[in-house]
């Protein structure tokens, strides 16, 4: 009688996890389906504005849940975006060296405590700094991005981009704070290629894109890449090729390209064991500062855990975040410098994903005024005694100005109200009881900031 018992409800057991098991795939298919709607409608609201061109590339437990390109990676030709196309990945790529330095501590070739001076006797201040602190962007190191204008369109060597500033003075001691920099990932690149005695680019191969099978990735500084996206500045009224660049000032820091699928391939791996060892992988993902681990961040999203990283070079944006709790993958690569893929339209997406608030972007039109109209609302606008907004006029182009920032364009929607590409926000102006302008408010996440007009 008491196995009978058992039996019966080892069966109803098992039957109520079956039951389980299936609202729960059906759940996550609902929702999969709802995402990928929302998706849609989002994404391509951020085409028209012309805020947005590139793929979205989703995967749950292994598998693609969202694919889908939105615009196109060469204008001029018509080829649409995809998750095949190529894209330059920015800073990603120190995701990508960061598990290259693992696997050679795990090879026995070297040791993030390791100090600098160890492998490279002459660089400045290496008996301060380990490979911890290139890691980590602890090192004190200035950024070698600061200082590369006017030089960067031209071939460089990793001794050509340290020579930007391994004079310079450290900006503090290693270790004490945090501030990042791409100078250190360039240097363990000079360090790979020491201990390895190959350039950085056949270790690269070697040890990550070849047993991955990523065979639409490398380094577009070393062979002519086929079927790389064009990349795109479209913050102003006219889409435009970006700025050119050499991307072999960006090395181990930036230059790597890659496709949505590949970057799959690469997701799948490090969950697994075939890269790095648990050991090491807890090692990178590991917070040292600021929520920056080795080459990752390391932070969380309405308390589900993410390791991520993002990328902007000329002409693109990248951003690879990874949830290991919920064993899914957000891939966004755009050919569009838009300031907003990193922000908030990354920021949406993982919204949309994890069925959290979101707003849809307004297709807004741009009014076409002349540039009197535009020059009647120049001037200085004080939001408080030592902060103000300067809006300029060039042409029939208007710009706004805050202290120490970059200005962005401002287009007119009607007559007192401009909405901006840069972010999702408008400004608006009010008139005095004659008819001047008199106040300019800048709308942002739901609140108005004013500020009075002073010349």
């Amino acid at each position: 009688m008491k196995n009978q018992f058992n039996l019966v409800r080892a069966t109803l057991f098992s039957s109520k996890m079956v039951f389980i098991l299936l609202a729960i795939c059906l759940s996550i298919k609902a929702n999969s389906q709802s995402f990928t709607a929302n998706l849609d409608q989002y994404l391509d609201a951020h085409l028209r504005q012309g805020t947005f061109s590139g793929t979205v590339y989703i995967t749950q437990k292994g598998k693609p849940v969202y694919s889908k390109g939105f615009g196109m990676a060469d204008y001029e030709n018509g080829i649409a975006n995809g998750p095949n196309v190529k894209y330059r990945i920015g800073s990603v790529t120190k995701s990508f060296t960061a598990v290259l330095v693992m696997q050679l501590q795990e090879q026995g070739k070297l040791n993030v405590q390791d100090k600098v001076s160890k492998y490279l006797p002459d660089f400045p201040n290496g008996d301060k700094i380990m490979l911890h602190h290139l890691l980590s962007s602890t090192s004190g190191l200035p950024d070698f991005v600061n200082h590369w204008q006017g030089v960067n369109t031209k071939p460089a060597t990793i001794s050509d981009i340290l020579t930007l500033v391994k004079d310079k003075p450290l900006e503090f001691e290693p270790g004490t704070k945090w501030k990042y920099c791409s100078t250190g990932f360039i240097v363990l690149a000079g360090i790979i290629e020491k201990v390895t005695a190959k350039p950085y680019d056949q270790v690269l191969a070697k040890q990550i894109l070849k047993p991955l099978k990523m065979k639409s990735t490398g380094m577009e500084f070393s062979d002519p890449v086929v079927g790389l996206a064009l990349g795109y500045n479209h913050d102003g009224t006219d889409r435009k090729l970006a700025k050119p660049i050499d991307m072999s000032w960006c090395h181990a820091a930036g230059a790597v390209y890659s496709t949505p699928t590949d970057m799959a391939k690469f997701d799948a791996a490090l969950k697994g064991k075939k890269l790095l060892s648990e050991a090491s992988k807890n090692q990178m993902y590991t917070a040292v500062m600021k929520d920056y681990g080795y080459g990752w961040v390391i932070d969380s999203l309405g308390g589900h855990k993410r390791i991520s990283h993002s990328g902007a070079i000329n002409g693109f944006k990248a951003n690879f975040l990874r949830f290991p709790d919920q064993d899914l993958t957000i891939t966004i690569f755009s050919n569009y410098e838009s300031q907003q893929v990193n922000g908030p339209i990354s920021k949406d997406i993982q919204a949309i994903v994890f069925g959290q608030k979101y707003e849809v972007p307004v297709v807004r039109t741009i009014v076409a005024m002349s540039a009197a109209q535009l020059a009647r609302y120049t001037g200085e606008y004080q939001v408080a005694p030592k902060m103000s907004f300067t809006i300029s006029a060039t042409g029939k182009q208007l710009y706004v100005e805050a202290p120490g920032q970059p200005k962005f364009e401002i287009f007119p929607e009607g007559e007192d109200k401009f909405f901006v590409k840069v972010a999702p926000a408008l400004v608006t102006f009010e008139k005095d009881e004659h008819g001047n302008i008199a106040r300019m408010y800048m709308h942002h996440g739901g609140k108005a900031m004013p500020a009075t007009r002073v010349n």
